[in-house]
């Protein structure tokens, strides 16, 4: 009666090998031909956030790369601004040389209008 309840131990590990068996052909096959990226691992990658645009010192050509770095580095680092005030003298610090000088001009102009 006891050994009608247990299964043979000689039944088991014959079992056992063949699942470890069936288990080692599959893994050296997946190493051998691995399985071509998904669509979500294609496309999904980090995005890398700007660091600090740093300054812009006139050049006409490159303010539109600039400007849209400093947008970015602004909205990555929004919670570090208390107010508008802190986002534009963040802006304005970042003007330099000539540019800088014909901004304050401008500004000085509208002021005493």
């Amino acid at each position: 009666m006891l050994s009608q309840q247990q299964p043979d131990v000689n039944t088991l590990l014959h079992n056992m090998r063949a699942q470890i068996l069936l288990l080692t052909t599959q893994l050296s096959e997946i190493q051998e031909y691995p399985a071509e990226p998904t669509v979500e691992q294609k496309f999904n990658k980090k995005v890398e956030i700007v660091a600090d645009p740093s300054a812009f010192k006139g050049n006409q050509a490159r303010f539109a790369e600039w400007w849209i770095k400093l947008q970015i580095w602004i909205k990555a680092n929004w919670d570090v601004f208390a107010n508008d005030f802190e986002i534009a003298t963040a802006v304005l610090s970042r003007l330099k040389g000539f540019v800088a000088c014909q901004y304050t001009q401008h500004r000085e102009n509208m002021i005493l209008l």
